[in-house]
């Protein structure tokens, strides 16, 4: 039996890629303050919600080409640096337990009514040796979760903050002035 989920295992694909997309109704430049910046994950990233033991640390820069940042918790430790950044685009290259690259691109396309598609696509491929199948099966998993969950949180709070902004702005063109 031992052998049979050892070889079922290693024919297995050690490749994996998750792919999403959402709709946000903010502006393109809400939605990239908050994904090009990594002192501003906090307010939107997942990983908090699915590890409570992570603790992240960002390194200066914190935002643009070059950005980093790191994390430790209970299911090991990685770090995460932004490669290139562009009008339309974020790459980046996430390395975890100093063995497993992803890579990641987040996209972003301003529709005709003005909201904003935010597609994130990561691909990686498991080294876990005899089991890299099983744990490529199991990184799509969490990460089509985790991504769905991040994509959420992301519409949630740029949404919110638009909002905000525009009521902001809106007080302060009523606003009286004293002469």
């Amino acid at each position: 039996m031992l052998l049979t989920i050892i070889i079922i295992g290693l024919m297995l694909p050690q490749n994996y890629s998750v792919n999403k997309t959402i709709e946000v109704n903010a502006s393109i430049r809400i939605i990239k303050s908050l994904t090009t910046d990594f002192d501003e994950w906090h307010k939107w990233s997942p990983w908090q919600q699915v590890d409570p033991s992570i603790k992240f640390a960002v390194s200066e820069p914190s935002a643009g080409i070059g950005a980093h940042q790191s994390w430790i918790s209970k299911w090991g430790h990685g770090e995460m640096t932004i490669t290139a950044l562009n009008d339309r685009k974020m790459v980046f290259n996430t390395l975890l337990n100093n063995e497993h690259i992803v890579q990641g691109t987040l996209t972003f396309t301003t529709n005709s009514n003005n909201s904003v598609n935010v597609e994130c696509h990561i691909e990686g491929q498991a080294t876990t040796i005899l089991v890299s199948g099983y744990m490529a099966i199991f990184s799509e998993y969490v990460l089509n979760n985790t991504i769905a969950l991040g994509l959420n949180n992301l519409k949630t709070v740029a949404q919110l903050s638009d909002i905000q902004n525009v009521m902001e702005s809106h007080d302060s063109q009523n606003s009286t002035s004293k002469n």
